[in-house]
C-alpha cells in the first residue's frame, strides 16, 4: 500500500503562491506561480498559481494519518484559509491510496470528517492499483 495526502490551494486570478506563503506564515512543500513552465521539457506554462502542503509521513501510513498530520498543521490557520478562499483561491485535500485490489480499506471516521469540514476544500480520493 502506498498512500499520501496534500492540501492544495490554486488560483486562476491574480493570487500567487508566494502570497499564500506570506499570508499563512507557513512554508509549502511545493509552490508554483502562474507563468511558470510546466515540466522540464514542456513549452506549456501554468495558467494559475499552486500552493501545496504534503504530509511528511511515510507512504506506508494510513490515509487518515496523513490527513490528521495536515490538519495539525492547518487548523491553527483556519481563519486565514477561509479568507484565502473568500479571495478566490480554491482549496482541496488530495489523497492517494495505491493498493492491490481488495487489499485495503480506507476508513474516514466521524472525528476526521468533522475536522475536515471545519476547513475549506473538497476531499479528493485517488484510489488506484499499486503498479
Amino acid at each position: 500500500m502506498r498512500t499520501g495526502a496534500t492540501f492544495r490551494l490554486t488560483s486562476d486570478h491574480s493570487g500567487s503562491a508566494a502570497a499564500v506563503t506570506r499570508f499563512l506564515d507557513l512554508e509549502p512543500s511545493q509552490a508554483f506561480e502562474a507563468g511558470d513552465q510546466v515540466g522540464g521539457r514542456s513549452s506549456a506554462t501554468r495558467r494559475g498559481s499552486l500552493w501545496l502542503l504534503s504530509s511528511k509521513l511515510p507512504p506506508s501510513s494510513e490515509v487518515t494519518d496523513h490527513l490528521h498530520w495536515l490538519l495539525d498543521q492547518l487548523e491553527p490557520k483556519a481563519d486565514a484559509l477561509w479568507q484565502l478562499t473568500d479571495r478566490g483561491y480554491v482549496a482541496d485535500w488530495f489523497c492517494l491510496a495505491a493498493s492491490q485490489a481488495t487489499e485495503h480499506a480506507i476508513e474516514l471516521d466521524r472525528l476526521l470528517l468533522r475536522r475536515l469540514l471545519a476547513l475549506p476544500g473538497d476531499l479528493l480520493l485517488d484510489v488506484t492499483g499499486d503498479d
